[in-house]
């Protein structure tokens, strides 16, 4: 390079090349046409200025490097970046030449600002870089790898740094540190340091081996990134991920996915061996391959459901097995969709229900033998209550009527044997029916505005003959506080109530009877009452009363023999109670008696005592007064059997009827035709024509004896025959055996009021 006099000593370098001349205090003393060009000013107005100032009003940019100051001069598409170089000259002076430096200043420039790109992306990706000196065993960081700890743009030794490294990941960072220090190479891993404030960070270290130092190791550097939140939310994932796994392992689950544009399919492990080698390989010839064949229509029809819902499809169905039988599974399926609407993916889950699902249908096997045989059950029960009831209705009937004849005391002692007999035997018949109602769950509480008190006293006159023989007394204790009139099934209660006196009679030989009576107010309103019935019998032992309420129990075998019954009475006691919201308990001691509480709700009687009827029992139990207004009725008497028929007219021979009798009911509906008649009696089971289908027809036909009373006349006595034979179009219902007391009432009910065709024939 030319020196500052040369450049003085030649006029031709001196106009050719940007220079100027300074003095010792930088202030331009001679500038040449070149220079003033370049800064765009005349040379005689720089003269005596000073230089930087000069250069500083003429630039855009000002920038400092190791060759002197540099100036950014023009426009931004065409500036250019001109260095100022010094050169001594004589007398203290400074020739200053302005060098072109742009091309090189671009590239500083472009690269400084890569860097600062780099620095940029490295702090905000928590990225830092690192060296280790193998020699010295010290580390040197940046500070991005501070971690919230002081004094990391220090040399770090190796053992200050074990004290903050996770115990777990010392000897694995150890192990890559001795390998690339010896042998050279890369590595990379994660590991775990402790924070400033004590929590674990997570780096991503990427290990390289460098130069070789005096020791003949390797240096090495890397750079680590801060992963604490991606390796937190990966740990989840994992652990997320091994639940899901050990739940579709458990649940024997799969899951499958479906690429709507191009039919691409995707299946887990778990599905793949749930549904079996077989089942996949029909999968891939046809797309509901997977299912048996009767299977796939109703597979295809919920597919096409997915498509144009977006609720999750579920079905049950079977994939396919070579054994014809298939395997049960549980489909859910749902299809996602873009922002457009367009079906994007299918997604879905199958679940191993084949065990659950042959227990499920073989309960439902069993439930419809099951109800079969309750059918049948209640089939046989309702012949046998009926084949039953029809021989008992001539035996208690002609007892019924003995007992009004003029016999000698040992003919009423035989005809009360008869009775009784018959009685017992009903009594068992209706036990066995209630149990058989109770268990069918087709036996219903029905609740009425009664007094409590009047139930009570009923049945302890129903009692009062059978205890006197015995020599007992039945007392009744009433609480005072017991309303006058509550909500209660009274028919129920005496059941209960008559089975508890009746077990109490039976095993006291001598001493008394108590019936006790009360009702605590509950929070609700209702009442909860107690009935204990105890007395001073046989008693029983803990053993005893442990089995007591089982049906067909009796406290040892020699009960039934000594005392008789059958051990159904208790048990449908407390069925009962329990039906009402209550339950029997006892408390007994052998050889000094026993204490049954009865315990059931009763509801609040209704405030106006037209919402229900109040219980009478002696409503059903005595004719009404005023008979002579039924006498010489017209009566149609239809029953297949002549026992039933001689029963109903010695039970009604008091009221002077005339009878005409039929033997089924096509010849009822011919008797109808011949003559007038005032009431129908009305058997239900007879050949030819059935007792429904008569009173269909006489309801149905425009004659005028459509509207005539029929009681219905039968030995069905299951839960809802009355009701059932109500709704047929009976004005009455009686079941057999009948009862002389409940027929006249039901009869002189049906017929007072009306004008008798005989009145009218007068």
């Amino acid at each position: 390079m030319a020196s500052a006099t040369q450049i003085l000593q030649s006029p031709a370098a001196w106009e050719a090349i940007p220079s100027a001349v300074v003095d010792t205090r930088d202030r331009l003393t001679e500038v040449n046409a070149a220079f003033a060009a370049e800064l765009g000013r005349p040379a005689s107005s720089l003269v005596g200025i000073d230089l930087i100032q000069v250069m500083k009003a003429a630039a855009s940019d000002h920038a400092l490097s190791a060759g002197g100051d540099v100036f950014c001069i023009g426009q931004r598409n065409e500036a250019r970046w001109l260095r100022l170089d010094r050169y001594p000259a004589p007398g203290g002076h400074v020739v200053i030449r302005l060098t072109d430096v742009t091309s090189e200043w671009s590239s500083i420039k472009t690269l400084a600002s890569v860097r600062m790109v780099r620095d940029h992306l490295m702090q905000d990706a928590e990225v830092g870089t690192w060296r280790y000196d193998p020699d010295s065993e010290i580390y040197h960081f940046s500070s991005e790898l501070a971690l919230g700890h002081d004094g990391i743009n220090q040399p770090v030794p190796v053992s200050m740094l074990l004290m903050i490294q996770h115990p777990e990941d010392v000897a694995k960072d150890a192990a890559i540190r001795e390998r690339l220090t010896v042998e050279g190479g890369s590595a990379e891993g994660e590991m775990r340091y402790r924070d400033g404030s004590g929590g674990w960070k997570t780096l991503r270290v990427h290990y390289r081996a460098g130069r070789r130092t005096a020791s003949g190791k390797y240096e090495m550097f890397g750079i680590s990134q801060d992963v604490t939140e991606l390796a937190a939310a990966r740990d989840r994932a994992d652990l997320m991920s091994g639940r899901v796994e050990l739940a579709m392992n458990a649940a024997r689950a799969g899951v499958y996915e479906i690429d709507m544009r191009t039919g691409d399919r995707w299946s887990s492990d778990q599905f793949r061996d749930l549904a079996g080698d077989e089942a996949m390989e029909r999968q891939v010839r046809h797309p509901f391959g997977l299912y048996m064949d009767e299977e796939q229509p109703i597979v295809r029809a919920s597919w096409e459901r997915c498509l144009r819902s977006t609720a999750v499809e579920s079905l049950d169905t079977r994939i396919y097995r070579p054994d014809g039988e298939g395997r049960w599974v549980r489909l859910f399926t749902r299809v996602e969709r873009d922002a457009a609407g367009n079906n994007v993916r299918a997604v879905g889950l199958m679940l191993d229900i084949h065990e659950q699902k042959q227990q499920e249908l073989a309960l439902i096997d069993a439930k419809s033998q099951a109800e079969a045989a309750t059918v049948a059950k209640s089939n046989f029960l309702a012949s046998m209550s009926h084949e039953i009831r029809t021989p008992l209705n001539g035996i208690l009937g002609m007892a019924q009527v003995l007992r009004g004849d003029q016999l000698s005391p040992a003919q009423k002692e035989r005809v009360n044997v008869i009775s009784e007999s018959g009685q017992t035997l009903m009594a068992l018949l209706n036990d066995v029916l209630d149990i058989s109602k109770i268990e069918a769950g087709k036996l219903e509480i029905s609740t009425i505005d009664g007094d409590l008190r009047l139930t009570v006293e009923r049945v302890r006159q129903l009692f009062l003959n059978r205890a006197e023989e015995r020599g007992l007394a039945i007392a009744v204790e009433i609480d005072s506080d017991l309303p006058s009139l509550m909500r209660y099934d009274p028919v129920r209660v005496r059941q209960c109530l008559g089975n508890l006196l009746s077990n109490a009679i039976k095993f006291t030989e001598t001493g008394c009877i108590t019936i006790r009576v009360n009702a605590a107010e509950r929070i609700d309103g209702n009442w909860l009452t107690t009935l204990s019935v105890i007395d001073t019998g046989i008693g029983m032992d803990a053993e005893t009363v442990s089995r007591l309420f089982g049906a067909f129990t009796q406290a040892d075998a020699t009960i039934s023999r000594r005392f008789g019954g059958t051990g159904l009475g208790l048990a449908i006691t407390r069925q009962l109670a329990r039906l009402m919201s209550g339950d029997v308990r006892v408390e007994s001691t052998l050889d000094q008696g026993s204490a049954f509480h009865l315990t059931f709700l009763a509801e609040p009687a209704s405030l106006d005592r037209a919402l229900g009827p109040v219980e009478d029992e002696t409503s059903d139990s005595s004719p009404e007064p005023n008979v002579p207004p039924v006498m010489g009725a017209r009566v149609l008497l239809v029953d297949d059997n002549p026992v039933n028929r001689q029963v109903v007219r010695l039970f009604t021979a008091q009221m002077s009827p005339r009878i005409v009798e039929a033997v089924n009911g096509q010849e009822a509906l011919d008797r109808l035709a011949e003559q007038p008649f005032d009431i129908v009696l009305l058997d239900v089971h007879m050949p030819v024509m059935d007792g429904q289908e008569t009173i269909r027809r006489i309801r149905s036909s425009d004659q005028s004896w459509k509207d005539i009373p029929v009681i219905a006349l039968t030995a069905d006595a299951m839960s809802g025959d009355r009701e059932r034979y109500i709704g047929m179009g009976m004005n009455d219902y009686i079941s057999k055996p009948i009862d002389s007391r409940e027929l006249a009432v039901k009869y002189v009910r049906l017929l007072r009021g009306r004008k008798l065709v005989s009145s009218e024939a007068a």
